[in-house]
C-alpha cells in the first residue's frame, strides 16, 4: 500500500537551512498551508542518527493532516546524521533550538514539538533546559525514555549484564583518554542489528541514568509544563508499552497529559492505515490542545 500523498494545492514544501548557535548548519523540510497561521509543529527524529528520513516512517499523512488544519509542519534533521559515530547525544538541544529560532523568525509565535522514538528524549531535554515560552505543546510519538531504560524492559538478565560490561569498558576507555576509539555492542535491536561508535558515543547515547550525558525523558518529564501527548502503538516491538506509561507518569507538571494507544501499531509510522491512524489521532489532539490562530 502506498503512502498518502500531500495535495499540492494545499501546501508549500521547502528545503530549509538553519544554523545552530555553535555554527553547525542543519537542514529541514517545511510544509506550509496556503492560509498563513501562527502555529507550527516541529518533528524531532529518533534513532542515534536523528535523520529526518527513515524508510520505516511515513510522515506524509501527518504533514497532510496538519496543513489541512492550518498548521505548518517542520521535519528537522539532527547533526548526528552527518557524523554519527562521533556524535554526542546532548548536541541535539542546540539543533532543536536552531529550528525553533527559525520558526519564530518566520512569524510562527506558537510552536509544538513532537519527538519520535529517541526524539522524544531529545525534545524533553530541550524543554527542560531552554524553557522557551513559544513552545505551547509537546508530543512523544512511539517514544522511549532512553535507549538504556528501554533495553532494561525488553532484555534478558544476561543481555543486561552484557550491556553493563560494555558500558564499563567504554567508561574505562574514556578515563584513559581513549574516548575516540571504536566500540560496539552486538544485537542491540530485536532484529539482531548492532550499534557501533566511539566509546564516548556509546556512553552518550546508550549510557545509564548515572552517566550525566545519557538520554532520559523521564528525568526531564517533570519539568515539562505544557500540554503533553504520549501516543504509542499497542504492538510496539521495540519500545514495549511500559515505555509509554513511564513517560506519561513522568509528566507530573503538565496541565494536560494524555496517553493514547494506536491499535495494532508497531514502533514505526508504517505506510498505510497505521501511519494514517497515528496522524489522525495526533492532529485531533493538537487541534484540541494547541489550536491554530489564523492571520499571523
Amino acid at each position: 500500500m502506498t503512502a498518502t500523498p500531500i495535495p499540492r494545492s494545499q501546501n508549500r514544501l521547502d528545503l530549509i537551512r538553519v544554523e545552530a548557535e555553535d555554527n553547525v548548519a542543519l537542514n529541514g523540510l517545511l510544509w506550509e498551508p496556503q492560509t498563513a497561521s501562527d502555529a507550527l509543529v516541529i518533528m524531532v527524529p529518533g534513532g542515534t542518527t536523528g535523520a529526518a528520513f527513515y524508510p520505516a516512517h511515513d510522515y506524509a499523512p501527518l504533514a497532510s493532516g496538519l496543513i489541512d488544519k492550518g498548521y505548518a509542519f517542520l521535519l528537522s534533521n539532527m547533526r548526528a546524521s552527518y557524523n554519527n559515530a562521533y556524535s554526542e547525544y546532548g548536541e541535539a538541544v542546540k539543533d532543536i533550538a536552531a529550528f525553533v529560532a527559525y520558526a519564530k523568525s518566520n512569524g510562527y509565535a506558537r510552536i509544538a514539538i513532537l519527538g519520535i522514538s529517541l526524539g522524544g528524549a531529545r525534545m524533553a531535554q530541550y524543554m527542560a533546559e531552554r524553557n522557551d515560552p513559544a513552545v505551547k505543546a509537546v508530543g512523544f510519538v512511539s517514544s522511549i525514555p532512553s535507549p538504556y531504560l528501554e533495553f532494561q524492559i525488553r532484555s534478558s538478565e544476561a543481555d543486561k549484564r552484557r550491556l553493563e560490561g560494555t558500558l564499563k569498558h567504554a567508561r574505562e576507555m574514556v578515563a584513559q583518554g581513549k574516548g575516540e576509539q571504536p566500540i560496539s555492542f552486538d544485537n542491540w535491536f530485536p532484529d539482531g542489528l548492532s550499534v557501533m561508535g566511539t566509546a564516548k558515543f556509546l556512553i552518550s547515547f546508550f549510557g545509564a541514568p548515572s552517566d550525566p550525558s545519557a538520554p532520559s525523558s523521564v528525568k526531564y518529564g517533570p519539568k515539562i509544563k505544557v500540554p503533553a501527548l504520549v501516543i504509542h502503538g499497542d504492538k510496539d516491538e521495540l519500545a514495549l508499552p511500559p515505555n509509554a506509561q513511564k513517560i506519561y507518569d513522568s509528566l507530573t507538571a503538565s496541565p494536560q497529559r494524555d496517553l493514547i494507544w494506536v491499535k495494532g501499531a508497531s514502533h514505526f509510522l508504517t505506510p498505510g492505515p497505521l501511519a494514517e491512524s497515528y496522524a489522525r489521532l495526533t492532529v485531533d489532539w493538537l487541534v484540541k490542545n494547541f489550536p491554530v490562530s489564523p492571520h499571523r
